[in-house]
């Protein structure tokens, strides 16, 4: 680059064409696309508060109300509950208990059709199994099936996983484009209709014999 004076009161820049080729030679930093967040947001303004009469509060120290459960009373739900699970199984009762619903949770297991209707697959011998469930000391356990059999609560963790990785797999399967948009509800729902059916149809059962109490 060479400076020059003149007589004005101005200077005159001439600059090396080779240094302009230098410096636009350089590579600019590439900025990464930035993907679109999807956000959901709701409107508060429209929240609204219902009081139920019904419910009766008392006090606490400091004078307010309180409605809440504190952690202490959960543990104390859950040592109930402990307690009326270790109740059950020490009886004769709770054993043949278990191994009913077991064997109930296994005839839904073995289904390898379509069935939403748990009565479509019922029969006297399933019906007299259900009936039984929560007669004599078992009234206590409704609820508290899937905590007292093992093997049911064995298999419920193995069938949550193997709907995580059929979700994921369609989606990944979209991300490469092999699903249209329209598609993928309905491949996600036969992927793990399959996974989800026992658990869905059991718990028709066991409501049938909760009923019959």
């Amino acid at each position: 680059m060479m400076l020059s004076n003149s007589d004005s009161c101005h200077s005159t820049i001439a600059v090396d064409s080779r240094a302009i080729k230098t410096s636009l030679s350089v590579a600019q930093p590439k900025k990464s696309p930035v993907k679109a967040q999807r956000k959901v947001r709701f409107n508060e303004c429209r929240h609204q508060y219902f009081a139920d009469s019904r419910i009766s509060v008392e006090d606490d120290d400091e004078g307010s109300t309180t409605t809440w459960y504190a952690s202490t009373d959960y543990g104390q739900f859950r040592s109930n509950a402990q307690d009326v699970i270790l109740g059950a199984l020490a009886l004769k009762d709770g054993r043949s208990f278990v191994s009913t619903i077991e064997h109930v949770y296994d005839q839904v297991c073995q289904l390898d059709y379509i069935l939403e209707d748990a009565d479509e697959m019922m029969n006297s011998e399933l019906e007299q199994q259900i009936n039984q469930l929560f007669l004599d000391n078992n009234i206590d356990l409704i609820g508290l099936e899937s905590y007292v059999s093992f093997a049911i609560k064995k298999s419920w963790q193995q069938k949550r996983e193997n709907i995580q990785d059929a979700v994921y797999d369609v989606q990944s399967e979209f991300e490469l484009g092999l699903w249209e948009v329209g598609e993928v509800d309905e491949e996600l729902r036969n992927s793990c209709q399959n996974f989800s059916q026992p658990a869905c149809l059991f718990a028709q059962l066991v409501a049938k014999g909760q009923a019959s109490v």
